[in-house]
């Protein structure tokens, strides 16, 4: 059990950088870690940036509650 849980911290910790990182204001992975310029410019990003949401939602609850019982567990 504790090994599942300190896989679920890794993994969902890793999955919210990475969405936290793609919702910069030019919508690129490298804006958000360097600061280069995106080059797509164009276009609506409102769908993607509400799945990005709600996948750094999901993963930011799933490190809490792993946070939480990982010191219960033996």
């Amino acid at each position: 059990m504790r090994t599942l849980l300190l896989g679920a911290m890794l993994f969902s910790g890793v999955v919210f950088m990475v969405s936290v990182l793609l919702m910069s204001p030019k919508g690129s992975i490298w804006f958000g870690i360097w600061g280069a310029a995106s080059t797509n410019e164009y276009g609506s990003k409102k769908s993607i940036e509400h799945r990005l949401k709600r996948i750094a939602l999901v993963a930011a609850i799933i490190f809490g509650v792993a946070v939480v019982i990982l010191p219960y567990t033996a």
